[in-house]
């Protein structure tokens, strides 16, 4: 509401400056009131759960049943590649793939000496009896 000599109301100024300062209306101010109210009913929501789950001494999460972790790691492939690279790397010792899917040998066993041939010979006698 302006006056006669052009300027605004004390009023209108101090709403201006309100929404100046952060909503560029009040349709903003009432939308994002709304939204806020909306988080605050839902963290109320989760926080009575959790508070129900503390007393019934149970776990404050739901946990997931085999096949249902199953099924959405397998439908997520960046999260399956993920477990196997884990995996994968947890696995201590020769690896049984090698990056290209070929079988991964042991390197050959060469004597150095006739007595290290002579033991090599016997140990694979005496495994293939």
């Amino acid at each position: 509401m302006e006056e006669e000599n052009g300027k605004q109301e004390p009023a209108a100024e101090a709403q201006e400056a309100l929404l100046a300062g952060k909503f560029k209306s009040v349709d903003a101010l009432v939308r994002a009131y709304g939204e806020l109210e909306a988080e605050f009913t839902r963290r109320s929501q989760r926080l009575k759960t959790l508070e129900g789950a503390e007393r019934k001494g149970e776990e404050a999460h739901p946990v997931m049943d085999d096949d249902g972790l199953f099924r959405a790691v397998s439908e997520n492939a960046a999260v399956k590649a993920r477990v196997l690279d884990d995996y994968f790397r947890s696995l201590k010792g020769v690896p049984l793939l090698s990056a290209t899917g070929a079988g991964v040998t042991a390197p050959p066993k060469k004597p150095r000496s006739i007595r290290e041939a002579g033991a090599l010979a016997l140990g694979f006698l005496k495994n293939n009896e």
